[in-house]
Parts: structure tokens; C-alpha cells; sequence
């Protein structure tokens, strides 16, 4: 199994994918809604509010950051994950059990992280995925792109061409996890207001080569009133069932790594 099989098959099992897929879907649907290029509105701003906004949703549907469990709870209410968010949003909000993803930063740089795996964010020029330049791109990003991978076919930094190169278990805790660290980016067409989800491990490209070692794109299907659908479910013990919804319908594509482009705004 390589290594985007076993971490895409761990947290679509324990219903990560479906959050994030949320999460992505309720954020661009409060961007659309504010999105205004008549009155000035350009990239700049589209990256700088995609980014506080899949902050808040991911915060929310993970109940971590802002929306913690207060200490002797066992989840965050309902009414208080809800609040401020479109309806449709709320009532599709996947319902995981409090400490299924955790808040886990980088170097200031927004992070959450489930068994062993962390994932940041990043935005970038839509349509541009495969030719972002970490080189431009902030300290924290070039250090996660710099990392050593499993993937033999990735590019820079294979574990094989790094003789004398310490196992992941004799790693301390903190250099695993920064060894262990993907990148979720997002983008928005401004004209069309399409949108894109990759999600993967970053290269270091200073050969102005492929910016991944490996992505998946991520894309929610529509349900009936707007909101998503799934065959999971994963529904909170401290929630009564009868207030559980779907969760998102994640549909996986291995995108062919041939658009172009540079550069996001609005991320650490």
C-alpha cells in the first residue's frame, strides 16, 4: 500500500474526509455568497478569506480551536457549532466524536492533525495546482516540502536515497509529526466561482517541476436541498440520533498533474 493509499483509507474511516469535504463546502459557499469583483474584490481577496473561512468550518466540524470542548464536556453543543453558519450548513454538518482531529500548528501556520498525520493549508492561483512554487512560498511551507518521503517515484528526498536516515518510530514526537505533515489547498475561479480541493504531500521544487509527490483531488456531490450525502456516518455518542445528518460524499480523483501556474495568498 503506498502512502497516499494507507493515509486516504485511515481518515475516510474514521470520517476525516467527510469533514473536510464539509468543511470546504460550507466555507466557498459563505465566499461565494460575500464575493464581490464589481465592488473591488480581486485573487487577494478570495485567498485571504477562503483561508479564515475553512479555519473556522474545519474548527467547528473537528470541535477544536475556537470550538474546544469545554473541560468536564464531552462535546461542544450543537447550537454553539452552529451559530453564525448558513442552515444548510448546519443541518449537513458530519457529527465526529470531540478529539478525532486535534489542533496541531506549525510554526503559527494554522494545522490539525488525526493518528500521526498533520495537514495544513494553502491557496493558490485557480487551475495552478501542479505548478505551485513552494520555493516562493513562506519558511513553514518550504520546511514541509523539504521533508523526506516514502514515495519512490516523488521526486527530491525518497527515504532510499537517505542512507543513515533515522526510522519514523525513533523520530521524537515533534519531527514525526513535521515528517508526517500534508497540505490541504483550495482555489476558486473569480470569474466562474468553480472551485478546487487537493489534498497531499507537497515536493520542494526548485526545478520548477511537479509541486506534489502525490494529491488527491477532494470534491463533495450535492445532495437534494444543496447539502451532501454519504454511504458513512459517524454520529457523536453525546448527540441524540435523531439529531444526526449525512455526512459529505467524498469522491476521490487521482488528478493528471498537467496545469499550470504560481502562487497563493493568504495562508502562514
Amino acid at each position: 500500500m503506498t502512502e497516499e493509499d494507507d493515509v486516504l483509507t485511515d481518515l475516510r474511516r474514521r470520517g476525516v474526509l467527510n469533514g473536510i469535504a464539509w468543511a470546504h463546502r460550507s466555507a466557498y459557499g459563505q465566499l461565494r455568497e460575500d464575493y464581490n469583483p464589481a465592488g473591488g474584490h480581486k485573487q487577494s481577496w478570495i485567498g485571504f478569506n477562503a483561508h479564515v473561512y475553512l479555519i473556522d468550518r474545519l474548527d467547528r466540524v473537528f470541535q477544536c480551536g475556537d470550538f474546544a470542548v469545554p473541560p468536564g464536556q464531552d462535546s461542544v453543543g450543537r447550537d454553539v457549532l452552529a451559530d453564525g453558519i448558513a442552515d444548510r450548513d448546519s443541518r449537513t454538518m458530519p457529527l465526529l466524536p470531540a478529539g478525532t482531529v486535534v489542533r496541531r500548528d506549525l510554526n503559527g501556520s494554522p494545522g490539525w492533525s488525526v493518528a500521526g498525520w498533520r495537514w495544513l493549508l494553502a491557496s493558490y492561483e485557480f487551475g495552478q495546482v501542479a505548478k505551485i512554487a513552494w520555493t516562493e512560498r513562506s519558511e513553514t511551507k518550504q520546511l514541509v516540502a523539504k521533508q523526506p518521503h516514502a514515495e519512490e517515484d516523488g521526486g527530491l528526498f525518497p527515504l532510499s536515497s537517505l542512507p543513515g536516515l533515522p526510522p519514523l518510530g525513533e523520530l521524537p514526537d515533534e519531527q514525526r509529526e513535521l515528517r508526517r505533515t500534508l497540505v490541504l489547498a483550495h482555489a476558486m475561479d473569480p470569474t466562474t466561482a468553480e472551485v478546487e480541493l487537493s489534498f497531499g504531500r507537497i515536493r520542494w521544487n526548485p526545478d520548477h517541476g511537479d509541486a506534489w509527490v502525490w494529491r488527491t483531488g477532494l470534491a463533495a456531490g450535492s445532495g437534494p436541498d444543496g447539502g451532501i450525502t454519504t454511504s458513512q456516518r459517524s454520529t457523536s455518542p453525546a448527540e441524540p440520533s435523531g439529531d444526526a445528518v449525512a455526512d459529505a460524499d467524498v469522491r476521490i480523483r487521482r488528478p493528471a498533474r498537467d496545469h499550470d501556474g504560481p502562487h497563493a495568498i493568504g495562508e502562514a
